[in-house]
């Protein structure tokens, strides 16, 4: 029986629907940081064929969306009315 890296696993898990690096940590059993370090080899090691989609980091007060960040970490609270409830920014793997 073969059995799939970790790398692999996440690539699979992001094909079949958009999760944040906190929800890949848990299930995987890892330090977020290990999760952007396999990211950041998925993203240079991925097909011409396939891409991966950023939906940004949500203020769940006010709704503001942090559009212009790239980081994939959650921001520590919102710039317009300083909440600390910041929805994690979520990627997922799509087909061009």
């Amino acid at each position: 029986m073969v059995t799939k890296t970790r790398r692999q696993e996440i690539g699979e898990m992001l094909k079949q629907r958009p999760l944040s690096i906190y929800e890949l940590a848990e299930v995987l059993g890892v330090k977020v940081n290990i999760i952007l370090d396999d990211l950041n080899h998925i993203k240079k090691s991925l097909p011409s064929s396939q891409k991966i989609l950023l939906f940004p980091a949500r203020c769940q007060k006010c709704g503001f969306r942090f559009s212009k960040r790239t980081r994939l970490t959650r921001p520590s609270r919102c710039p317009k009315c300083k909440s600390e409830r910041i929805k994690a920014p979520v990627i997922q793997i799509v087909f061009k």
